[in-house]
């Protein structure tokens, strides 16, 4: 079966946010909740990569937990395209937030908020979240060489494009965030 797994993070209005914080929020922290969630997280967060899978790991991610909310996405997908720089990377038979989650391991992914690429951030959040997610993404040469041999090796069918867009294109689309005001809404899908 083939699929694409696509992830989304790009900043909005605050208001638009807020809309969208009591339908989507709800369901990202049901899932963080949830039996594995936080068992298997934590294990994976306190022991390493090695204690949890790759597909463990995209079970933890739910990678189609916003799925049912596709609509919604899409149209501030639509709606914010042109607005300014936003983060889209997608892998055919992959998920590239959990790939970039397994990549980096659980320290420094453990650090964005959210579950697993899902969120839906306040202005005061973003700002709040930039240093962590700035200091998850500093690698040297030697680290980022790494993370990018994790992710080919796990977002085997990523292009080369994609792969980039995840360790280069979230930082500046967060900074951007925090230095307008705005809000972010980061979502892991699979599309229809």
């Amino acid at each position: 079966m083939s699929f694409t797994g696509l992830w989304v993070v790009m900043p909005v209005p605050a208001v638009l946010a807020g809309e969208l914080a009591p339908v989507l929020g709800p369901t990202i922290e049901a899932q963080a909740a949830s039996s594995p969630g936080p068992k298997a997280a934590t294990r994976w967060w306190q022991g390493g990569a090695g204690t949890v899978d790759s597909g463990d790991l995209h079970d933890l991610a739910a990678p189609f937990l916003l799925d049912d909310h596709l609509d919604e996405l899409y149209e501030v997908w639509g709606d914010y395209e042109h607005a300014g720089p936003f983060l889209k990377s997608a892998c055919r038979k992959g998920y590239p937030a959990s790939g970039l989650a397994w990549a980096l391991g659980p320290r420094r992914f453990g650090a964005l908020p959210g579950w697993f690429g899902n969120f839906v951030l306040s202005p005061d959040e973003v700002c709040s979240a930039l240093p962590a997610v700035e200091a998850a993404l500093a690698l040297d040469t030697m680290e980022r060489t790494a993370v990018e041999v994790r992710l080919s090796r796990l977002l085997e069918e990523a292009s080369d494009d994609d792969t980039a867009a995840l360790l280069d294109d979230l930082v500046p689309v967060w900074r951007r965030a925090a230095d307008t005001g705005q809000s972010l809404i980061g979502a892991q899908v699979v599309p229809g």
